[in-house]
């Protein structure tokens, strides 16, 4: 237990929160002691009766009734000794039920405590930074006091835990109806569980149903129900019990679509509540309760209950039964419906308790600041780069505070407000801080500091698995590479925190773990510092990667790139290493060749288009007696091309050999190509006469 530093910093002015003024207070003479605020929306009360009290009367508001029993307790001061307590079961008098404690003629003092609703208290924290990468950490309550009764010479305290809370129904009476079964029927199954309805003083609930979880597995069909057939004469019961008894198994409640059928019958225009509950073994209770509410209601649905008759929770509770089913007369609920509520990520993690050192007055319908904490820490101004945060900036980052929580206890997230050499710089929004841990408070988007991030994905071929007649099975990574450029524009060396989200399914490579010491997590991020000088630029490669299987067939220009990387960065047995560059060699040489080929075949259609035109010009000049000399030109110069035409087409014609040659070859490679190490062949020597 903590105690706050100052009892109160302000009265606030006469300001009612929400319904404070129409609340109704717990009336009772007994004097207030202390109240506790919890996060979770109670209020713990400590009240004390003196020694000659004869009796002690309490009047409950009736809505307050339940959290008033579920957490009562009065108790002997030094004896220990509790207290009975009575008060009237149907009726209340005014929105008040009165219960009265009958006292022993001779007590000690009595210990009176209980829990009721009250709205959460609000943090608030100061951040008033020094010189020497210190800082003040001041943190405040602000408690409301909405329990409609003045607190007078109160200890006020604040509660931060990630304790649970819940309504829960003890006042209502429950009348349990039975069902009467003749004794002269011979049964053949058990009977369905029965609904078992009881009364509510001025509402009234009824139990329809009870469901186990092997009950629930038969619904499912994963489980068939033993039959047990008692037939026949009293004289044949022995006889059948003697076939096979080890196959004979009594149901101890029989449940199929008839006990369904019945609910329905029984639900009429009903409102229905069903309610599903934790089994042991399951993993996530919550999850699991709601998962069998929701199946029983698909069921009831299918029969033609209106959807809006139908209320499936999960109340994450264990049970002895896996779901209950409730009927409400129309127009009312069965419960609150706060228990199909799944906790909420944003509780308080880890437990403080923060009580005033002195006793305090409090009028109701007002709030009070209270003093949690006032302690000197280590801070430091800092750059908080953050595209990860819904209001985060993926261009600029922020100016921040790191800071140290100096206490053993967790500070629950709320506002900060920081200072600087008696200056207002700016507010942020913390998540709560564990003991002794570091946080980063951003305050100010500041345009000094400038971040380009690049992102390329790649793949990577890890392992070789199978190679089959040139297809080749491999363990492959995904990598996805983010090269950031961060710039500082500022006149004063730097200190940037990057914060980085690793993608879905994939993990951090081993040299963006281990190139950087300053590698942190926060909030399911990673956060790697840099210093970046001014007016310079730094770049942080973060490189991330998931696995996949892949095939590559090394017959491809693809699938040769991918074995070249793989080669260049893996080590493997010198014979495949050896295989997979004569394969990559004999490709090489079929590309090339293919590639020649086809530069003369272009080349050898130029050569047929010039002879084309050549002959075309010379049957033209045939008529005309001065052009002689020039068909003589041309003759000649159609006689060098054909030449080259010749001599190019019988050149293609060997090269089409060759690549022949070299596919068959590169095929036979491809072949004999496998990861299975060869074994050695044994000879064996014979001796001869």
């Amino acid at each position: 237990m903590r105690r706050m530093h100052i009892l109160a910093l302000a009265l606030l002015a006469s300001t009612s929160v929400g319904c404070a003024a129409t609340t109704k207070p717990v009336v009772t003479d007994t004097t207030l002691g202390s109240v506790i605020v919890y996060r979770n929306g109670v209020a713990y009360f400590e009240r004390y009766a003196e020694p000659a009290d004869e009796a002690i009367t309490l009047r409950v508001p009736a809505e307050r009734v339940d959290d008033f029993l579920k957490s009562l307790s009065i108790v002997d001061s030094k004896s220990g000794e509790a207290m009975p307590v009575s008060y009237p079961t149907m009726t209340d008098y005014d929105g008040y039920v009165q219960m009265t404690i009958a006292l022993p003629e001779q007590h000690n003092r009595l210990r009176i405590t209980y829990v009721t609703e009250a709205p959460a208290w609000k943090p608030s924290y100061r951040v008033v930074l020094e010189k020497g990468d210190k800082a003040r950490l001041q943190g405040w309550a602000v408690v409301d006091n909405v329990s409609g009764e003045d607190w007078r010479k109160v200890k006020v305290g604040v509660g931060s835990t990630s304790a649970l809370s819940f309504r829960y129904d003890l006042h209502s009476v429950r009348l349990v109806e039975r069902e009467t079964l003749s004794s002269g029927e011979r049964l053949a199954t058990a009977p369905p569980t029965g609904g078992s309805p009881y009364a509510v003083a001025k509402r009234k609930v009824r139990v329809l149903g009870n469901i186990d979880q092997s009950e629930l597995a038969q619904l499912d069909g994963r489980v068939t129900p033993g039959e047990v057939a008692i037939t026949g004469d009293a004289e044949d019961d022995d006889d059948d019990r003697k076939v096979d008894k080890k196959t004979e198994r009594r149901s101890r409640s029989f449940f199929d679509r008839r006990a369904l059928e019945q609910l329905r019958v029984q639900a009429g225009n009903h409102h229905i509540r069903i309610e599903g509950y934790a089994q042991r073994g399951d993993g996530n209770p919550q999850a699991a309760s709601q998962q069998r509410a929701e199946r029983v209601k698909r069921e009831l649905l299918q029969m033609g209950i209106p959807a809006g008759n139908i209320e499936a929770v999960g109340t994450g509770q264990m049970g002895g039964q896996a779901v209950r089913v409730l009927a409400a007369e129309e127009g009312e609920q069965t419960g609150t419906g706060d228990g199909d509520r799944a906790p909420r990520e944003t509780q308080p993690v880890g437990k403080a308790l923060f009580v005033s050192d002195e006793a305090m007055d409090l009028e109701k319908d007002h709030s009070a600041m209270v003093s949690t904490l006032n302690e000197m820490t280590n801070a430091k101004r800092v750059f908080f780069y953050d595209p990860v945060s819904e209001r985060g900036s993926k261009r600029f980052a922020f100016n921040a505070v790191r800071i140290e929580n100096p206490s053993q206890y967790t500070l629950d997230g709320g506002p900060f407000t920081v200072y600087a050499g008696g200056q207002f710089l700016g507010e942020g929004l913390s998540e709560p801080i564990l003991p002794h841990s570091t946080a980063f408070i951003p305050y100010a988007l500041d345009k000094s500091i400038v971040a380009d991030p690049e992102v390329k994905t790649r793949e990577e071929i890890e392992k070789l698995v199978t190679i089959q007649r040139g297809i080749v099975s491999t363990e492959t990574r995904r990598i996805r590479k983010t090269r950031l450029t961060v710039s500082n524009r500022g006149k004063q060396e730097a200190e940037v925190y990057v914060r980085h989200k690793v993608q879905k399914g994939f993990r951090l490579t081993k040299e963006s773990r281990g190139s950087r010491a300053d590698v942190a997590k926060m909030g399911g991020a990673h956060l790697f510092r840099v210093t970046v000088p001014a007016g310079e630029a730094v770049e942080l490669v973060i490189e991330e990667w998931s696995p996949l299987m892949k095939t590559v067939d090394i017959r491809t220009d693809g699938g040769i790139r991918d074995i070249g990387l793989f080669l260049k960065k893996k080590t493997v047995t010198p014979e495949l290493r050896a295989k997979l560059e004569g394969i990559m060699k004999a490709h090489r040489d079929k590309e090339n060749l293919q590639e020649k080929i086809r530069l003369a075949e272009e080349q050898l259609g130029v050569y047929r288009t010039r002879v084309d035109e050549l002959n075309f010009q010379l049957m033209s000049l045939k008529k005309v007696r001065q052009a002689e000399k020039l068909r003589r030109h041309l003759t000649t110069k159609m006689e060098e091309i054909s030449d080259k035409l010749q001599s190019l087409t019988i050149s293609v014609t060997e090269q089409k050999g060759e690549l022949m040659a070299l596919r068959i070859g590169l095929q036979d490679r491809l072949a004999d190509l496998s990861l299975e190490k060869k074994k050695p062949s044994s000879r064996v020597a014979t001796a001869t006469k």
